[in-house]
């Protein structure tokens, strides 16, 4: 009889997202913040890769230790992708 060796469960994920009026977006779950200019900010969080894209964006608030993240300014549109196993939703691969 093998014995079969004992994996522990992933760690659930845990992510929100709250848009106010298209001027402010608050994130949970940021695990990592990958680029970010004026139209464009890229984050890994625990539910996989999401840019954020707009005008006039800049980061106002950023604790990774909890997790959290706030950006200010025009707010045009979210882009989820699941998560990856390697590489980059957006930019140069490694």
């Amino acid at each position: 009889m093998e014995k079969q060796s004992s994996v522990p469960a992933a760690k659930a994920s845990s992510h929100t997202l709250h848009l106010d009026n298209r001027r402010k977006a608050a994130l949970t779950g940021v695990m990592e913040v990958l680029a970010f200019d004026e139209n464009q900010v890229v984050l890994r969080t625990e539910s996989g890769e999401v840019a954020l894209m707009g005008e006039g964006l800049h980061v106002t608030r950023l604790e990774l230790s909890e997790g959290q993240l706030t950006v200010e300014g025009k707010v045009d549109s979210f882009l989820y992708t699941g998560p990856r196993k390697s590489g980059r939703m957006f930019g140069r691969k490694k």
